[in-house]
C-alpha cells in the first residue's frame, strides 16, 4: 500500500512538473501576443505613431504632391520624373508644409488607419487607401498654383547656352514644359512659369476631390498575400485576447495533480512563474532579433516602396520599443512574484516540518 502511494505521489509530481513546464513555455508566448496585440490593435496608438512618422518626415506630403503632378505632360514624359529633384530638402519641406498643413496630414492618416482596421473585419481583398485633396485644390486654385510653379522652376539649374538657343528657336509650346528641366533667362523664364502654372491649374481642376492610392500604396502586394496577412492579423488578435487561457489552466492542473497544502501551492506556482519570467526574457531576445531581421529584409523593403520605405523602418522601431518595454516589465514582474512565492513556500514548508518534529518529540 505504501509503495502504491509512493508511486502515485511520484506520478502526480511528474505530471505537475509537465504542467509547470507547459506553463513556463506558453505564458511567455501569450505575453508576446498580448504585447503585440495591445499595440497593433490600438487604433489611437497606431494613429499617433504613423502620424508622427508620416507627417513628421514629410512622406505623406511628398506622396500627395506626386499624385497631383504625376500626369502633367513634360515633353512626352511624366512630370514626376525629376521635376522636384532640384528642390533642396529644407525648401521642399517648407513648400510641403505650406501646401499641406499638419492638420490636413493628420486627418488623412487617421482616416486611412481607421479604414485599415475596418478592412481587418470585412471580406474585401484589399483596403481602400485614399487622400482627400479638396483642401489642396482650393489652395492651388486660389493662387497657390502660381506660387508653386515659381518655387519649382526657380529651383532648376540655369540653362546652358545650347538649351537657351533651342528654346529661342523652337519656343515653349503651350500645354507642356520643356523636355529638359532648366531655368532660362527672362523673358523665357516668365513664359515657363506661366506654362507650369497653367498645367498645374488644369491638372488640379481635373483631379477628383478624393484620390485613391494605388501605385503609392504601402501595401504593394498581390490580393492573396493581403488576405493571408489579414488572416494572420486576425489570428494574432484572437490569441492576444484568449492566449491566457492555456497557461492559466496549467496552474489549475498543477493544483489538482500535486498540491495538498499552502507551501506546496506556493512552491509549485512560484517555481513555474519564475521559469515563465526567465522564459519571457529569452522570448524578448528572440522577438527583437526576429523583428530586426525582418526589418532589414528585402521583401519588406520591396513591399513598402518609395517614401514609405524609411517611414516603415521607423514605425517598426517604435513598435518594437513599445513591445520590448512591455515584455521587460511583465517578465520582471512575473519573475519577482514567482521568486517571492517560491521562497515563501520553501520557508513555510520548513517551518511546518520543524513544528511537526517538535510535536512528535
Amino acid at each position: 500500500m505504501a509503495e502504491s502511494n509512493g508511486t502515485a505521489r511520484t506520478l502526480s509530481r511528474l505530471a505537475a512538473g509537465v504542467f509547470g513546464l507547459i506553463f513556463a513555455i506558453t505564458l511567455p508566448l501569450a505575453l508576446v501576443a498580448f504585447a503585440w496585440g495591445s499595440v497593433l490593435f490600438s487604433a489611437e496608438q497606431i494613429t499617433e505613431i504613423f502620424t508622427d512618422e508620416l507627417v513628421g518626415s514629410g512622406a505623406l506630403q511628398e506622396i500627395a504632391i506626386e499624385v497631383m503632378l504625376e500626369q502633367v505632360p513634360r515633353g512626352g514624359e511624366d512630370i514626376a520624373a525629376g521635376i522636384l529633384d532640384f528642390l533642396g530638402r529644407q525648401r521642399l519641406d517648407e513648400m510641403l508644409r505650406e501646401l499641406f498643413p499638419a492638420e490636413w496630414a493628420e486627418a488623412q492618416v487617421r482616416t486611412n488607419i481607421e479604414g485599415l482596421y475596418r478592412w481587418l473585419d470585412n471580406d474585401r481583398p484589399a483596403p481602400e487607401l485614399f487622400l482627400d485633396v479638396q483642401p489642396l485644390k482650393d489652395r492651388l486654385l486660389s493662387g497657390g498654383a502660381e506660387e508653386l510653379a515659381t518655387i519649382v522652376v526657380s529651383s532648376w539649374p540655369a540653362c546652358t547656352l545650347e538649351h537657351v538657343a533651342i528654346l529661342l528657336q523652337e519656343g515653349i509650346p503651350r500645354g507642356e514644359l520643356p523636355a529638359f528641366l532648366c531655368q532660362p533667362p527672362e523673358p523665357l523664364l516668365s513664359t515657363v512659369i506661366v506654362v507650369a502654372t497653367d498645367l498645374a491649374l488644369r491638372q488640379v481642376s481635373e483631379l477628383p476631390s478624393i484620390v485613391e492610392l494605388k501605385e503609392e500604396s504601402p501595401l504593394d502586394t498581390n490580393p492573396q498575400e493581403l488576405m493571408d496577412f489579414k488572416s494572420s492579423m486576425r489570428t494574432l488578435r484572437s490569441f492576444s485576447r484568449a492566449g491566457w487561457l492555456l497557461p492559466l489552466s496549467m496552474l489549475g492542473l498543477i493544483v489538482a495533480a500535486a498540491v495538498r497544502s499552502w507551501p506546496q501551492l506556493l512552491r509549485w506556482w512560484g517555481g513555474s512563474a519564475l521559469a515563465a519570467g526567465v522564459g519571457t526574457f529569452l522570448m524578448l531576445g528572440i522577438v527583437e532579433g526576429t523583428v530586426e531581421q525582418a526589418r532589414n529584409s528585402t521583401p519588406l523593403q520591396t513591399a513598402f516602396p518609395g517614401p514609405f520605405a524609411a517611414v516603415i523602418q521607423d514605425v517598426i522601431d517604435r513598435l518594437l520599443d513599445e513591445v520590448s518595454g512591455q515584455l521587460f516589465v511583465l517578465g520582471l514582474l512575473i519573475a519577482l512574484v514567482g521568486l517571492v512565492m517560491l521562497l515563501a513556500g520553501i520557508y513555510m514548508g520548513r517551518r511546518e516540518a520543524s513544528l511537526s518534529l517538535i510535536e512528535h518529540s
